[in-house]
């Protein structure tokens, strides 16, 4: 879970440029880095073209160094070494990924709505990152806001704050280590009590003025719109939100999220939720997702993801198979890789990994060998 957000950290497309400026993955101090994302948004030929109200631009130095603070949170950056996270170096296998490195080296301009807005695999990419990092809070959110459909920003924060934020940090203590597991659980007694401490407040005027109301907006309003960039909210004018209607088709099980574990929800967000949310697109063949995956190896080796877990070589995969308009669920990847192994037992090695899960040592293949 994320335990730490700013009122003003709500644009993902930010996120993105944080693995390009750390590419060469040598140890940056979180300065650094936020000095070099202000500047490189600052230089934005059309900056000023953007509605100044446009909730979550970086202004000033400090939201730069608030969206590194979150990149910490969601495993973009490695909070001990300073180096890119696991999410980071997942980030630069993606080949859009190359429109920001060319702009970081001035080999080519970019707007400002392109600067924040996500194409649909970079919606998959931080619909995943979202739903390992910001585990159980977010999959409460999302559930919450498909069966309202239509609600305003202050409905969502009193439900947010009051119900699912105190329900998701107490369902968190027994996997945290011990020396943070004191400080979460009298958060969780506090945050029970938000209601009513609010309710206490009469006055609006002074309820806005309260460092109460300051939690709520630096928690609350970032996570709806993080949904808004992935494609699952739309706003509907100041204060207002709805679902996009793609996922009121058939989608019932969205709803039940919140009640499924976390590997679960990734499942589901890669294989129904993808199919519905992205339009156009078109079945992989067995070939083609051959292909992709030994593509998803290499860029994942060479952004040192060794050893690689075979989950996370499947969902890179699917991410990059988005990129190219085609579609294959994971459990038809698994498959692929399942019948590459057979064919190439030399080329492809496998080993038990301490998760649990299953690392692919190897994998020694070229796309003209299949």
């Amino acid at each position: 879970m994320i335990f730490e957000t700013h009122g003003d950290t709500c644009r993902l497309g930010y996120l993105r440029l944080i693995p390009c400026i750390m590419e060469d993955d040598e140890p940056r101090s979180f300065d650094f880095i936020s000095s070099i994302l202000y500047d490189l948004v600052k230089n934005v030929s059309d900056a000023e073209s953007i509605p100044r109200n446009t909730i979550g631009l970086i202004t000033r130095a400090v939201n730069a160094r608030n969206y590194v603070t979150l990149a910490a949170e969601m495993n973009i950056v490695d909070r001990k070494t300073q180096r890119l996270g696991t999410f980071g170096k997942i980030y630069l296998t993606l080949n859009s990924s190359g429109a920001l490195r060319d702009f970081i080296e001035g080999r080519s301009t970019i707007s400002m709505k392109e600067l924040i807005t996500l194409n649909d695999a970079e919606k998959l990419y931080f619909l995943w990152v979202l739903m390992v990092s910001d585990y159980p809070f977010i999959e409460s959110i999302v559930s919450w806001v498909i069966e309202k459909e239509k609600f305003t920003r202050q409905e969502a924060m009193y439900y947010i704050m009051e119900e699912a934020y105190p329900a998701s940090l107490r369902k968190v203590l027994s996997s945290l280590p011990e020396s943070k597991r004191r400080n979460i659980e009298l958060e969780a007694a506090e945050a029970e009590k938000f209601r009513d401490e609010r309710l206490s407040i009469r006055d609006k005027t002074e309820w806005i003025k309260t460092s109460l109301y300051a939690k709520y907006r630096h928690i609350a309003p970032p996570r709806l719109e993080w949904l808004v960039d992935v494609g699952i909210l739309r706003r509907d004018g100041r204060g207002k939100y709805s679902i996009d209607e793609k996922i009121v088709k058939g989608l019932d099980k969205i709803t039940r999220i919140s009640k499924m574990s976390v590997h679960k929800v990734e499942e589901y967000f890669f294989e129904e939720f993808s199919k519905t949310m992205f339009s156009g697109l078109r079945n992989a063949g067995r070939y083609e997702i051959s292909r992709t995956m030994i593509e998803a190896y290499n860029k994942m080796e060479k952004h040192g993801l060794k050893p690689i877990r075979l989950d996370y070589l499947e969902k890179v995969t699917s991410i990059l198979l988005l990129e190219k308009k085609t579609y294959a669920n994971i459990s038809m990847i698994h498959d692929v890789f399942n019948s590459l192994a057979i064919r190439f037992p030399e080329r492809i090695y496998i080993s038990p990994a301490p998760s649990g899960s299953i690392n692919v040592a190897k994998m020694d293949l070229t796309e003209t060998e299949i």
